[in-house]
């Protein structure tokens, strides 16, 4: 309730609200009151602390408010009447690839993305959405918090620092939900810790969202299989660059995968939306045929201003005719679906092959012990090429290294087997050592620093080197 009455009092006295991470460092988040020339920060006790280090970093900061402030009397201000253009608010991105920049959105651009998105969602007001999703997210936010108000839609929100999976289900249950949505690691999360399903009824549910990260087919089969639901997940994929959405697969349609049987299509552009793909080279402008994989970029009247008080960063990514590169890889098939491949930054070059880490970390997730894993390149000047690198997070602490050995062999002989390369090192660590964004996404290139400056070292629980990665099995 308070992010609410705050961030919607900001916009109605013409403030531009900063939706912000609350558990980011006191650095990062000085940074970005800095970064967005905040005046006034709202926040809540228990991160008080925090803020108020962050604010002696930021001189332009003159107040810091809690509920109790912003309940007490005061002159009441004349209503601001923005223009369409007029900027809403900021969204800070993720920051996958580097320090989280300031997405400028318009009222135009949220109005329009959430109109379209309940258009492409089928969303009516006898629908019925649960979330969890972080509301300084924008699936959370965009997607979860001001989507269904449009339609009339109910919505019921849970914490987002939800630690056990099942509560989510069982007040789907309750309250009969048709909808829901969260990253790929949700709905994994489901099935590795909601074994007994008694008094859990799904089948009220007409449609859940997928996005944010990868949607694995695996967790999607595992899912609807553990809980008795059939085409009921569907992928969707967006950005902050574009308010949010970009396309969203269809209720009750069968799930599409490219010949290769490697990639689910997330769908079709949502409405008013036009999507191009580019080949990789700098410079190129020239759309690739279907089924060619380049980098994905998106025309819609949800793609932002700009990056606030960066201007170099903005003319990276926005280009003439309104498009803008999202830095993501992929392809449109002849009947116009689309295929998300990976990250442009992220993929993993081995001996020329391009590797998507995604499809190494699904391997590794697979295996008994590993609770979560990331794979990256890393340059070797030895080798003249990147070598691959994989962290695991492992369940359980404590165990004897002929363990962690054991299970270091069976990484390596998975993914030697699976995908035909040797991880260079294996390096197993505790639960929650892997650095990812606010919505759940690694964060590759923080990762790699970590890797490089020795910042996992009190982290690792088991280690490789190149020279000491076990073999996988020849026989």
């Amino acid at each position: 309730a308070e992010f609410f009455y705050t961030f919607f009092g900001a916009l109605r006295m013409g403030a531009v609200p900063v939706p912000l991470y609350p558990t980011l460092s006191v650095e990062a988040t000085a940074r970005i009151f800095n970064d967005s020339e905040a005046v006034a920060v709202a926040t809540i006790g228990w991160f008080r602390k925090g803020v108020d280090e962050s604010v002696a970093q930021a001189p332009r900061v003159r107040t810091v408010l809690e509920p109790p402030d912003l309940e007490a009397d005061a002159p009441e201000p004349a209503d601001a009447e923005p223009g369409e253009e007029d900027l809403a608010f900021l969204q800070y991105t993720s920051g996958s690839t580097g320090h989280p920049r300031g997405v400028m959105l318009t009222h135009r651009n949220v109005v329009a993305t959430i109109k379209f998105m309940a258009e492409a969602a089928g969303l009516t007001a006898e629908d019925r959405v649960v979330s969890w999703l972080p509301l300084y997210h924008d699936m959370g936010l965009i997607g979860c918090a001001f989507t269904p108000p449009l339609t009339g839609t109910p919505l019921w929100l849970l914490p987002p620092d939800l630690r056990n999976p099942r509560q989510w289900l069982e007040l789907i249950t309750e309250v009969r939900a048709t909808f829901t949505v969260s990253p790929d690691f949700g709905y994994r999360n489901c099935v590795r810790h909601v074994r007994d399903t008694t008094g859990l009824d799904l089948t009220s549910l007409r449609a859940a969202l997928s996005g944010a990260e990868t949607v694995r087919p695996s967790t999607i089969g595992a899912f609807e299989s553990r809980f008795g639901l059939e085409r009921i997940i569907s992928p969707c994929y967006g950005l902050a660059e574009a308010t949010l959405a970009v396309a969203i697969w269809p209720r009750a349609v069968p799930l599409r995968f490219d010949p290769s049987g490697r990639f689910l299509s997330v769908g079709q552009p949502c409405p008013g939306v036009s999507v191009k793909i580019v080949a990789r080279d700098a410079g190129s402008e020239v759309p690739l045929a279907p089924d060619e994989e380049g980098e994905i970029w998106v025309q819609s009247p949800g793609v932002m201003t700009g990056y606030y008080n960066n201007p170099e960063d903005t003319r990276t990514v926005l280009l003439p005719g309104g498009w803008l590169r999202t830095g993501d890889l992929g392809f449109v098939d002849k009947e116009g679906f689309l295929y998300v491949t990976g990250r442009l930054k992220d993929l993993i070059i081995l001996a020329g092959e391009n590797v998507p880490p995604a499809d190494v970390e699904e391997i590794v997730d697979q295996v008994d012990g590993v609770r979560y894993s990331a794979a990256v390149g890393i340059e070797s000047e030895r080798a003249g090429t990147q070598r691959l690198h994989v962290v695991a997070e492992v369940r359980g602490e404590g165990a004897p290294p002929e363990e962690y050995h054991g299970l270091v062999r069976e990484i390596v002989s998975r993914v030697h087997k699976q995908r035909g390369h040797r991880p260079a090192r294996v390096l197993l660590v505790r639960a929650g050592t892997v650095p990812k964004t606010s919505s759940g996404k690694i964060q590759r290139s923080r990762l790699v620093e970590m890797i490089q400056r020795g910042e996992l070292h009190d982290r690792i629980v088991y280690g490789t080197t190149e020279r000491t990665v076990p073999r996988p099995p020849t026989g």
